[in-house]
């Protein structure tokens, strides 16, 4: 899979809502999981909206909710909680005011091709009727990837994306 030119645009970085929502139960944030991948799209879409011209770098499922991440193309890092549907924001954006180190990785991170959407898209893909539990931006061996924490049933995959084109580099089950 390969993105548009325009996957860096703030406009880009709002992904539409796309399919694949299933029910674990057995995870503490069962109630954000019912929402299913929606919902991460939607607290992805949320947070882009908010903190303007930044990347969406990580979703993560919580108890009551979904925590954003979003970076700024000078390495600004902000993050923000919703509500388990990813439609309203319950606390933040706050300031994560990050190191010398970690401004340098956002500045990088702030750059992908790959945006959280289509990321998600890749994921859901490769692991069917996968719900995701976290989706965030990393540095594996100087390659930006996005990297995946998916349940489906009683299985834990981790499965990550190649962050500039959107190709599946690893899909294995977590011990």
């Amino acid at each position: 899979m390969t993105s548009s030119s325009d996957a860096t645009s703030p406009s880009a970085a709002t992904p539409s809502p796309s399919a694949s929502a299933s029910s674990a139960d057995a995870s503490p944030s069962a109630t954000t999981q019912t929402q299913g991948n929606d919902a991460l799209l939607a607290a992805a879409a949320l947070a882009a909206k908010e903190i303007s011209d930044g990347t969406v770098v990580s979703v993560e499922a919580e108890r009551n909710g979904w925590e954003v991440h979003v970076v700024t193309a000078d390495g600004d890092e902000q993050q923000l909680r919703t509500d388990p549907a990813g439609e309203s924001i319950v606390s933040g954006p706050t300031d994560d005011r990050p190191d010398a180190d970690d401004r340098t990785e956002n500045e990088q991170l702030a750059g992908v091709k790959v945006d959280v959407g289509e990321a998600v898209k890749a994921v859901e893909g490769e692991v069917d009727g996968g719900q995701i539990n976290e989706l965030s931006l990393d540095l594996d061996n100087r390659s930006i990837v996005w990297e995946a924490d998916v349940r489906t049933g009683s299985e834990q995959r981790s499965v990550q994306i190649d962050a500039d084109n959107g190709d599946v580099i690893s899909n294995r089950i977590d011990d």
